[in-house]
């Protein structure tokens, strides 16, 4: 009886959760996409503390490739147990360090991808931790340095990664920022055309 029970819920989730990313689900996650690109754009325009304000750099509103549903992926938290010290080279030829604190697993564009994400060292207890990466789109039709996401991890082994918010670094504006580099571990092996797309 119990398994019978299993094979009508399953079918009903699944069709739920289709439904709730369906319609006015779908509109509802464009909306607050575009405005989480809008106002990040919105603050590299007016604020002081923007890359352009500070060096009087003449400003030009970055691009993003269509948002796509598609690169809203669910990964899997893989937390790393003994966490090393680790040193990522930077956009001025010198180094940052950084503390291992997670694998995340996932799948895009029907290939299996993990990525590592890194705590700052140094900084004691921070809610967002970095993450940066390269894809098939880097030096092209995105920026050569990679790009970040922001990303928290709680006590929940599951994590949603939007490549749709992925965004440049300081240093795809001006020269006069350093920005670290993505890990080797982080070069992605599919095309991310999703997010901000290359500078110039």
């Amino acid at each position: 009886m119990r398994k019978k029970i299993t094979y009508v819920l399953v079918p009903v989730i699944l069709v739920l959760v289709w439904l709730s990313f369906t319609g006015e689900g779908v509109e509802a996650y464009l909306k607050q996409v575009q405005e989480t690109i809008d106002d990040r754009v919105k603050y590299l325009r007016t604020s002081e503390s923007s890359p352009f304000r500070q060096y009087n750099e003449p400003f030009k509103e970055p691009s993003y490739f269509p948002i796509d549903a598609s690169y809203r992926v669910n990964a899997t938290v893989e937390r790393i147990q003994k966490r090393n010290i680790v040193t990522l080279p930077n956009s001025n030829s010198g180094v940052e360090t950084y503390e291992e604190f997670a694998w995340l697993n996932f799948t895009l564009n029907g290939e299996r991808q993990r990525l590592l994400v890194l705590r700052p060292a140094g900084f004691g207890a921070v809610k967002v931790l970095f993450l940066a990466f390269t894809d098939e789109t880097s030096a092209d039709l995105t920026y050569g340095g990679g790009r970040y996401l922001d990303i928290e991890i709680g006590k929940s082994d599951k994590v949603v990664l939007d490549f749709n918010l992925a965004y440049n670094p300081y240093c795809a504006y001006t020269d006069q920022y350093s920005c670290a580099l993505p890990p080797r571990e982080n070069q992605l092996s599919v095309a991310v055309n999703a997010g901000e797309k290359n500078f110039h």
